[in-house]
């Protein structure tokens, strides 16, 4: 009897020592996947835009990788998700707060860092939201300091082959063009997703963000020809006349040259020339630009200076109708 009480008074202590040793093994197997998951974070900045935002598809390999390496065993078979979970309690991620105004909630979005002073910007969101999109229309004017208007809404653009038809690359005149698909909101701002053909989207740049970020978006040059193919995209006439005004002293004569050729688009042609005109553009180019509007000068006729927008006065050089 008195041989059982002492087995069973050992069995008592041995009990919380052994909980301890779990304990510590596990802060100590915490540790260690902080640890690796930080310098997975750090050499994944070849093949991510950003190692401060990403979207669970982009956390998925870089856990997987971050197991792989693992001394202690305790997290190597958990699922990226139960993995998340865990970085989210302890405060390595946080949610970013997208709100949904399309017919399905956003896929989650990720702060990466203890203690953020703020969360990212739009533009690391939306880069996140699509890693190998490129970010386009009023998102690429604010990011180029073209505008000073308060953003009517954000877009990154996915690029698809060409169709066999030139024509659906480009909006009908006087027909109102569709923003894209509704995405989910940042900071009170509707964000988009749109299509798009890489006949009409020549000029890319990859920009640096931060340390930590990279934006792929729209050069200044093409960022201009924007505003000319899709305005409501970009907000509609006031940000177009604002943003040609202060970036047609900026343009590369070269690179805009360069880019009206492969889009090949006299009625692009016509309306460029006519702003780079307008707002005192380099001579040289609006010559060039005028060679190939009157070699064309037949093919379209009177079309609208902004698509979407049914002005009715016309100028006869550029054979336009404008405001």
């Amino acid at each position: 009897m008195r041989l059982g009480l002492v087995s069973l008074r050992r069995r008592r202590l041995t009990r919380p020592n052994r909980m301890k040793d779990r304990s510590d093994e596990v802060v100590r197997a915490t540790a260690e996947l902080f640890e690796v998951l930080q310098d997975e974070l750090a050499s994944s900045k070849e093949s991510s835009p950003s190692t401060r935002c990403l979207g669970l598809g982009s956390l998925r390999p870089i856990i997987k990788a971050a197991q792989s390496r693992l001394v202690a065993p305790v997290f190597r078979k958990h699922s990226a998700s139960r993995i998340v979970q865990l970085l989210t309690d302890s405060g390595l991620l946080t949610p970013i707060p997208l709100g949904g105004f399309g017919p399905k909630d956003p896929p989650p979005l990720y702060a990466v860092g203890f203690n953020l002073p703020a969360l990212p910007s739009v533009f690391e969101v939306l880069q996140a939201f699509r890693p190998n999109g490129v970010l386009c229309y009023f998102t690429a004017l604010e990011l180029h300091g073209l505008t000073t208007q308060p953003a009517p809404h954000y877009h990154v653009a996915t690029l698809r082959q060409n169709s066999e038809n030139a024509e659906r690359s480009f909006p009908q005149s006087d027909k109102p063009h569709s923003l894209g698909t509704e995405a989910f909101t940042y900071e009170g701002v509707h964000c988009y997703v749109t299509s798009r053909e890489k006949r009409n989207l020549r000029g890319v740049q990859r920009r640096q963000l931060n340390s930590q970020s990279i934006a792929t978006v729209t050069t200044l040059e093409q960022t201009l020809l924007d505003c000319l193919h899709r305005p409501a995209s970009v907000g509609g006439p006031s940000v177009v006349f604002e943003a040609w005004e202060v970036g047609t002293s900026k343009i590369s004569t070269d690179r805009m040259w360069k880019l009206l050729v492969e889009i090949a688009d006299v009625r692009l042609v016509r309306r460029a020339g006519y702003m780079l005109e307008m707002n005192g553009g380099d001579m040289a180019l609006l010559e060039s630009i005028r060679e190939i509007a009157d070699l064309q000068s037949s093919e379209y006729a009177q079309e609208t200076l902004l698509p979407g927008i049914p002005y009715v006065n016309t100028n006869n050089k550029w054979q336009l109708r404008t405001a």
